[in-house]
């Protein structure tokens, strides 16, 4: 998967303008590039709240429950990431844990082997 910093987006190539009305690309706020998975993650559960939220009883409770468990999984990997880069670079089973949690995070562009 590209890394998300490097993507331009169709809808302003680029440029972070949006061309129907000059306003900042709804797709990267007007930066040019795709913010990181992380945030890209945080607006779709925003969109989806939004949505959900207006049309209440079950689905809405059952998509607030979901966005929830998705926030506390990314801030449980976050904290496994930030503890894992406190071990030795030669602790290998460190190193696959780093690997994984970067791999759904996606906070640090893979190196090549």
């Amino acid at each position: 998967m590209p890394d998300s910093s490097t993507q331009t987006r169709a809808t302003c190539y680029g440029e972070g303008v949006a061309s129907s009305d000059l306003s900042a690309c709804p797709d990267c706020a007007g930066m040019g590039t795709l913010p990181s998975g992380l945030v890209l993650t945080e607006w779709r559960l925003r969109q989806l709240e939004q949505i959900y939220a207006t049309q209440g009883g079950e689905p809405g409770q059952d998509v607030m429950w979901l966005a929830t468990e998705v926030r506390r999984a990314h801030h449980a990997l976050l904290q496994i990431l930030a503890a894992s880069q406190d071990a030795d670079d030669s602790d290998a089973i460190a190193s696959k844990i780093r690997f994984l949690a970067n791999d759904v995070l996606g906070m640090y562009p893979p190196k090549p082997v």
